[in-house]
């Protein structure tokens, strides 16, 4: 070969690779334009123009920082008091949203899941965390494993459960006195943080009562699946911006890998692979033993939810749309095993920290737990408690760690209203017209702290509401409580039953022993809004979720 024709090869194949580079970063930095500009076009067609709402205040992120801002809720509830109970805003690159308070409305919405779904950015968040389980199907798919997967959530299996939760909560018990004993200061008083110390109860909770398998998270605080666990349900206070982009613009996915999230839920998604294929290959031959040796598989052996799951679906015929594949069953594992424990633990620790504010709940909730005579309460026994039933009801209520969800419109449809709302024209309107692939914000947190629902006493901590609830209550379409916490519907939350349960047995433990108190200033608390809404310490919020609180033995008497 001669210099000219090396140097010619050297130089078309320099064009080639430069035309290949070109062509990928046209593509990368051309579709999320594209998709910007086609936001923008649609807003100038889309029936929800004649919506009020504020201004947009920022061409790509919207109203969404001001949200974030102000800590989950508070800014839908000034938005609707100023806008009133119809109202449209800006989410991330010029996409509406709409907002609406109307019971009527937001009923509708819950009940007609076949036309209002998750968007396809929150289905692919909740992919990458929790897999194609339960919370990330939707339509017929949905509906067949909803069917498989109400019986293990039934009462029935759930008091079997109950045993679980008490001796889980008995060991938290002793970890903490043990804690008190050996570290007790001058007040006879330790400082633990309840976070840490719920989170890790509520994973061996959930690992015995789906899975019968001990993580021994409790006894082992280095556990490498807590704290993957805790990565991920790690809140910043900022925005989690590869995270967006690569939700907003599927491109992107396989380009931004490199952040701190997407490596924790790498990794979560590696371990519970692991596990799960573990777990369902030990259930399969569990039960082909039991078969083998005569008895009747008849989940007598293990009261497992995997175990429910895989029994219920071997008990079917496979087309009879009654049961879960392998892989279906696998992609429950995270789904449980994360949406399971976070819930109920986050949710605990907030109603610890409203008892140590409010000091005479606290003693009025232990003088009731003190009543029962025993250390081994059944689910009839903690469901017998009213006071201890209205102050988890309260907590639900006051706290609510998931503040809001999300649907988009699958087809053109229109939204009736109970009450009509005037539009930008001032013309008088009684529904609201939606486009396919609109988007509408599902505001929990709104419907279970608004005084014109709740009364004026909405926004303090006040278990005594519940001897007789306002009227307007009973319009929230929540499946518990009138509230709508575990959402409505036939997607309502398939494990409200189960956290109930078990937060109560929880709070049996802790309050009937210790004595609770903030370990810092109460407006040093505040709360961070991620996959739940967590509890931080302002001063110290490098230390990340935190409640710091001082603990100390309780008095036994009544």
């Amino acid at each position: 070969m001669t210099l000219d024709s090396a140097m010619y090869k050297e130089l078309s194949d320099f064009i080639t690779w430069q035309k290949l580079v070109s062509v990928v970063v046209l593509v990368v930095v051309g579709t999320p334009l594209v998709r910007f500009a086609r936001n923008v076009i649609h807003t100038f067609y889309s029936p929800l123009r004649v919506i009020p709402g504020p201004e947009n205040p920022h061409f790509l992120f919207g109203h969404m920082a001001a949200i974030q801002a102000t800590n989950g809720g508070l800014w839908h509830e000034q938005t609707a008091q100023k806008y009133g109970h119809v109202v449209k805003y800006k989410s991330f690159f010029w996409t509406d949203r709409l907002f609406t308070t109307d019971p009527k409305a937001m009923n509708y919405i819950l009940n007609n899941n076949q036309i209002y779904q998750k968007p396809d950015q929150s289905r692919w968040l909740l992919k990458s965390i929790l897999g194609e389980g339960l919370l990330f199907v939707e339509g017929a798919v949905h509906k067949r494993q909803r069917r498989v997967l109400n019986p293990p959530f039934g009462i029935s299996n759930i008091r079997e459960m109950t045993s679980t939760f008490v001796a889980k909560s008995g060991e938290l018990r002793d970890a903490l006195m043990a804690r008190l004993t050996s570290e007790a200061d001058a007040n006879n008083r330790v400082r633990v943080d309840m976070l840490s110390y719920l989170s890790r109860t509520t994973l061996d909770i959930i690992g015995l009562t789906g899975f019968n398998y001990s993580f021994n998270a409790l006894s082992n605080e280095e556990d490498g699946l807590a704290k993957s666990f805790q990565a991920i349900f790690q809140t910043t206070g900022g925005f989690p911006v590869a995270q967006i982009f690569k939700a907003q613009f599927p491109i992107l996915r396989p380009i931004l890998r490199f952040d701190y999230m997407t490596k924790s839920t790498e990794d979560v998604e590696k371990r519970m692979k692991e596990i799960g294929y573990r777990l369902i290959a030990e259930k399969k031959e569990e039960m082909r033993q039991q078969s083998s040796e005569g008895s009747p598989l008849d989940g007598t052996k293990s009261n497992d939810l995997l175990s429910l799951m895989i029994l219920s679906s071997l008990n079917e015929k496979e087309d009879s749309g009654k049961t879960l594949s392998d892989e279906e069953v696998l992609h429950q594992i995270p789904t449980f095993l994360l949406a399971g424990h976070e819930t109920t633990s986050t949710s605990t620790t907030w109603t610890i920290l409203s008892l140590a504010e409010h000091p005479e709940i606290q003693k009025k909730l232990r003088s009731e737990l003190l009543m029962l005579d025993t250390e081994s309460p059944s689910m009839e026994d903690l469901n017998s408690l009213p006071y201890l039933d209205a102050v988890v009801r309260e907590s639900l209520r006051y706290h609510s760690v998931v503040s809001g969800t999300l649907r988009v419109a699958s087809q053109d449809d229109v939204i009736p209203l109970e009450k009509p709302f005037t539009d930008k024209s001032g013309n008088l309107r009684d529904c609201i017209p939606i486009s396919k692939g609109d988007t509408i914000f599902i505001p929990i947190r709104w419907f279970n702290r608004t005084t014109s629902i709740w009364g004026e006493d909405a926004k303090s901590f006040n278990p005594d509401r519940w001897k007789a609830v306002p009227k307007d209550t009973y319009a929230i379409p929540g499946v518990w409580g009138n509230q709508l916490t575990f959402l409505g519907g036939p997607r309502a939350c398939i494990g409200y039953r189960f956290a109930l349960v078990e937060m109560k047995a929880l709070l049996f433990f802790l309050v009937r022993n210790f004595e609770f108190e903030l370990a810092v200033p109460a407006e040093d608390i505040t709360r961070r809004p991620g996959v739940v809404t967590r509890p931080a310490v302002k001063s110290e919020l490098s230390k990340g979720n935190q409640l710091p609180m001082f603990i100390r033995a309780a008095s036994r008497d009544v």
